[in-house]
């Protein structure tokens, strides 16, 4: 999975910033199994909203699925997506799981004014 994650990261067709890599299974009409390869990372993560969240429409427009989807990450967690569309307009997306702080830290205020 990582070599071919980094492969299709770094393919000439997403050049030149390259791209997040996500493989997908299908579980059944409402679960998917996801694994990412992450851009900036360089390697497989354990989780990621964003490709969660594409990944669940892209099923939903090929009709593989339904809302609310729920999707396995490698971390284990259980993300789930819910959609609501008309015809093939996405009209509201809401994305849910738990969170955890993995980081704190402190900017100075000259950081950002």
């Amino acid at each position: 999975m990582v070599q071919t994650g980094g492969a299709i990261r770094t393919h000439s067709h997403f050049q030149p910033r390259g791209t997040n890599v996500n493989f997908v299974r299908v579980e059944d009409g409402s679960h998917l199994w996801i694994r990412t390869y992450e851009r900036g990372v360089e390697d497989e993560t354990l989780a990621c909203g964003t490709g969660t969240v594409a990944s669940a429409l892209i099923a939903a427009f090929k009709g593989w699925v339904k809302s609310p989807v729920s999707v396995k990450t490698r971390s284990g967690e259980i993300l789930t997506v819910h959609y609501e569309m008309e015809g093939k307009e996405v009209k509201r997306v809401f994305f849910e799981g738990d969170v955890h702080i993995i980081y704190e830290g402190e900017m100075w205020e000259e950081a950002y004014s």
